[in-house]
């Protein structure tokens, strides 16, 4: 890979994360680390089990074998898809990622690349600006100072 382009990746403000066939982080860039608080020693080598709910854990895993083996998901190629995630301290987070594959010369699936975007913030506003419609709704209106 061309060395500036390859810079460019690292230093992406989007987490950009690529995975084996084994769910093992092979890729972590800076935009990953600013998003889930976890550097690149911390991750590569591991499976993406850190940034998940552990309450989805095991369905991610399943699902990604699945994925692999099939090369069909939910979560398609070139479409986003919004999901819960977890930060290093513990915090949920909301994100909205696509994926990319890299297959071999057998059309075999190698490589998956996550880009991810966190949309905590933006969740947060359209669930408060939709209890406020609803209480606007209901006769609740209370204005800001």
């Amino acid at each position: 890979m061309d060395l500036d382009l390859l810079q460019m990746i690292d230093t992406a403000p989007d987490a950009i994360i690529v995975l084996d066939r084994d769910d093992r982080v092979v890729y972590w860039n800076y935009g990953a680390l600013d998003t889930f608080g976890y550097d690149e020693d911390d991750m590569l080598g591991q499976p993406l089990d850190r940034i998940i709910p552990e309450s989805l854990r095991q369905r991610h895993t399943e699902a990604y074998l699945k994925f692999i083996d099939s090369g069909r998901s939910r979560y398609a190629p070139g479409h986003t898809m919004a999901v819960p995630a977890m930060h290093k301290d513990g915090d949920r987070l909301s994100i909205e990622f696509r994926l990319s594959v890299e297959k071999d010369e057998a059309g075999e699936i190698q490589y998956v690349m996550a880009i991810i975007r966190d949309v905590t913030n933006q969740w947060t506003k359209l669930q408060e600006l939709k209890q406020r419609l609803k209480d606007a709704e209901q006769g609740h209106i209370e204005q800001d100072d």
